[in-house]
């Protein structure tokens, strides 16, 4: 348990280090989180719930007489994760549009923001007529969404984003620990729930 409780810990750190790092301006990773107003902290915090009860749950099931199972299960878990980060990947290259945003009255700052799935009708004949790409008719409104999109099609392209981002991260999480309780159990011969002290496993002195 005292294991577990360590793992909890440094996931919620963890969490907050790569939301610090990339919130920071011009940061790498920046690119690859959903737009600010577009990840609510419920959406955060149900990220870190969900992955605590996967580490739970882990923590319970591995044993060394399924072993064999719960290794097959961390694989499955890592090629979802990575099917998942594919599939957000892919979202946020077609639907994420960057507006200006005034800082000071000399100078601005780029923001990204999720369109729609699809344009108003007006909007779509505009841009035809203009013969322009939907991020230059977005400028051309003055960067005002509502004159672009419906909210019912920027909401359909929110819903996907958030549950993608959120399963890549909870899939991914769930692989790291699984392969972590996974090669526990076959150090010590013990299930994953039995070791609680370092004295338990006898292979990792």
């Amino acid at each position: 348990m005292v294991l577990l409780l360590r793992w909890l810990d440094t996931l919620e750190l963890s969490w907050q280090r790569w939301r610090h790092c990339s919130s920071c301006g011009g940061g790498k990773m920046e690119k690859w989180r959903p737009p600010d107003e577009d990840l609510p902290g419920t959406a955060q915090s149900l990220v870190l719930l969900l992955c605590g009860v996967g580490m739970v749950l882990q923590w319970y099931l591995a044993v060394p007489a399924t072993i064999s199972w719960f290794l097959g299960a961390v694989a499955i878990l890592a090629v979802g994760c990575v099917v998942c980060f594919l599939k957000y990947s892919g979202l946020l290259g077609t639907y994420v549009f960057t507006k200006k945003e005034a800082t000071s009255p000399s100078s601005t700052r780029d923001v990204r923001i999720l369109g729609g799935r699809n344009l108003l009708p007006e909007a779509d004949k505009k841009r035809k007529k203009l013969g322009v790409d939907v991020q230059s008719l977005f400028e051309g409104t003055a960067y005002k969404p509502d004159l672009v999109w419906s909210r019912e099609a920027r909401q359909w392209v929110k819903q996907r984003v958030l549950i993608s981002f959120m399963l890549t991260l909870v899939l991914g999480t769930s692989a790291l620990t699984g392969a972590s309780f996974a090669t526990q159990v076959l150090l010590t011969k013990k299930p994953a729930a039995s070791v609680i002290r370092a004295t338990d496993a006898p292979a990792l002195k």
